[in-house]
């Protein structure tokens, strides 16, 4: 991913103490997306194209907090310092009470015009604090794309995740919930 970084991730184990566990209760069952390698999972990308914006400010600090689970798509990208500008059209399933992510999409170019990566990957999570330690369990590219632990702050209906590279390099993506994780298509179908 270079310098930008993910803002998106992999990881590793049940539930820490920063509080993960958002359980949807209005929602179905949780769909099994999970497919291997190389395909990872079964998630379409529905995410709209979303440019990088450069903060001339002090990285943000996160909060942790419960993680919902649900679809959400990537809705905004800011990086702090010298952050190198990558867009993301990215759609992100997070189910398990918010220790599995699968995450679908593109890598784009800071002006969200042209696709510098496309990946499939699994993840499990576990939060401890404001940090969340992602484990790739599949991925479509190597390596992953997927950083090993990131900043998180989780609202109702919000997932920000950050990477920081250095103490005034921090990419962050908000992902903004958009529904239940839709069942996928049968595996005959595909």
């Amino acid at each position: 991913m270079g310098g930008g970084g993910m803002g998106g991730g992999g990881g590793g184990g049940a539930a820490g103490s920063g509080g993960m566990g958002g359980v949807d209760a209005g929602c179905a069952p949780e769909p099994n997306l999970d497919l291997g390698p190389p395909t990872c999972n079964m998630l379409t990308n529905s995410a709209p194209s979303v440019p990088f914006t450069a903060d001339p400010g002090s990285p943000p600090a996160f909060g942790g907090g419960a993680i919902e689970d649900g679809l959400y798509f990537a809705t905004t990208v800011v990086g702090t310092g010298t952050t190198t500008p990558t867009g993301r059209r990215l759609t992100l399933a997070i189910t398990g009470g918010g220790t599995q992510l699968f995450w679908n999409g593109d890598i784009l170019d800071g002006t969200a015009q042209n696709i510098e990566e496309t990946f499939a990957a699994n993840t499990r999570a576990s939060s401890s604090g404001s940090t969340l330690s992602l484990t790739t369990t599949c991925a479509s590219v190597s390596p992953s794309p997927l950083p090993a632990s990131m900043g998180y702050t989780a609202t109702a209906g919000t997932l920000i995740l950050g990477v920081t590279t250095s103490s005034t390099n921090t990419a962050v993506t908000t992902y903004t919930r958009q529904g239940c994780v839709p069942s996928p298509p049968s595996p005959d179908a595909l």
